[in-house]
């Protein structure tokens, strides 16, 4: 079989695709990753086939400034709102449609080109990730099956108007100018996301273990040694770099706070970033010690705690680790993961907005992470996770299923 796999062009949206695409490698089956010029650049360090189509958007030029502040200042969406989106209020829905905007925007700017590909290279599916409207688009002009493969708990399909059964006026348009019915839903979808924390998609749905990949690098040789007190990593992932074009030093405002509060403490303090978060945060505290552009999982199973902003990514990757977690969120999606990950003892979640209202937001998340670190539940509940997460088919035992799902007439 010939899987086409395709992702928005952006890491996090890439990553969770990777361990499936190389199962699917590693069985004999032929795979190739096709995305923007920006993404396909990253996606050569996978060792996947790749291919660059279409072109890539200008920084933020899919959403304005005062979407970005909104995102940042929003009402707390209500717990669980993907089972009850009658809940939202109007603000709410408008914030989650600008999301799908946002994708039908890049689809745009891709999807001739991938559809172009796609009938010269002429796979057997389509493979793509939950924000990536160019994929499906391509299946139906092709006549192909799609697999949607989910990021995780919180970035849920964004196809549809918030709370309505209706397609987004964008995604219909898409396939209308293409003289194809939208593909609702997708021919088969795959979630990563432990039962625990899943909530349900539409259509026909395989679970599968989430297997941490971060990108790739070297493994620290100093995290391996013994430890005499406890590690806490701070990361704060690639969509506060977005932000902070919008927002500025706002944007980054809980990771600084993070940093401040916990070198206060009897811990050992390790911040995970890039060159481009570094020039953000500008001076940090001497006592942070920065692993620079290293994979997360290479980093997380060396450390007692996790202070982040609760990416699917990095939220699953410390959940698959065992890593209790403390989250600053600002969008809704990784809101919804906070909530789940609280819910079952494995995370505390403090919302951007609380935090930034605190008058000392760094004596406040400084203070949460020193009761983390001493209430042995929290670690006693990401353990349960990770077990959880361990006893769920591995992608490659997914490969099978879903071949045989998709081969059907």
């Amino acid at each position: 079989m010939r899987l086409l796999f395709t992702s928005l062009a952006a890491p996090q949206h890439l990553y969770p695709l990777v361990p499936l695409a190389w199962a699917c490698r590693a069985a004999g089956h032929e795979v190739v990753f096709a995305g923007a010029p920006a993404i396909a650049a990253v996606a050569v360090h996978t060792g996947l086939p790749v291919a660059a189509v279409g072109e890539d958007l200008p920084p933020n030029s899919l959403t304005a400034p005062a979407t970005t502040a909104a995102t940042y200042g929003h009402e707390r969406f209500p717990p669980n709102w993907p089972l009850h989106p009658r809940r939202l209020n109007a603000d709410q829905r408008a914030l989650l449609d600008q999301l799908g905007r946002n994708s039908a925007a890049s689809a745009e700017a891709m999807a001739g080109d991938l559809i172009a590909f796609a009938r010269s290279w002429r796979p057997d599916v389509i493979v793509h990730d939950t924000a990536s409207f160019a994929g499906p688009l391509a299946a139906a002009v092709l006549g192909l099956p799609n697999l949607r493969h989910l990021t995780g708990v919180g970035l849920r399909p964004m196809e549809r108007r918030a709370g309505s059964r209706e397609p987004l006026p964008e995604y219909a348009a898409l396939f209308e100018r293409l003289g194809v019915p939208p593909r609702l839903p997708p021919t088969l979808s795959v979630d990563p996301s432990p039962r625990s924390l899943r909530l349900p998609v539409d259509g026909i749905c395989l679970e599968q273990r989430f297997v941490p990949y971060n990108g790739s690098g070297s493994q620290p040789r100093w995290l391996l040694g013994r430890r005499t007190r406890p590690r806490v990593c701070v990361s704060w992932g690639y969509s506060v770099l977005g932000a902070a074009l919008a927002l500025g030093r706002a944007a980054i405002m809980p990771c600084l706070a993070a940093l401040t509060g916990l070198v206060d403490l009897d811990v050992e303090v390790v911040l995970l970033a890039t060159s481009r978060h570094l020039t953000l945060l500008g001076d940090l505290p001497p006592a942070v010690r920065v692993v620079e552009s290293t994979p997360l999982h290479l980093v997380l199973a060396h450390c007692d705690l996790i202070v982040h902003q609760a990416g699917d990514g990095t939220a699953l990757t410390a959940a698959a680790l065992g890593v209790p977690q403390l989250t600053v969120t600002s969008k809704p999606d990784p809101a919804l993961t906070s909530d789940r990950l609280a819910a079952i003892g494995a995370a505390v979640h403090l919302p951007y907005r609380e935090v930034a209202a605190d008058p000392a937001p760094s004596r406040l998340i400084g203070g949460v992470a020193e009761k983390m670190l001493a209430d042995a539940a929290y670690r006693g509940a990401a353990g349960r996770l990770r077990r959880e997460m361990a006893g769920q088919p591995s992608p490659a035992a997914v490969v099978p299923a879903l071949c045989r799902l998709l081969e059907q007439p």
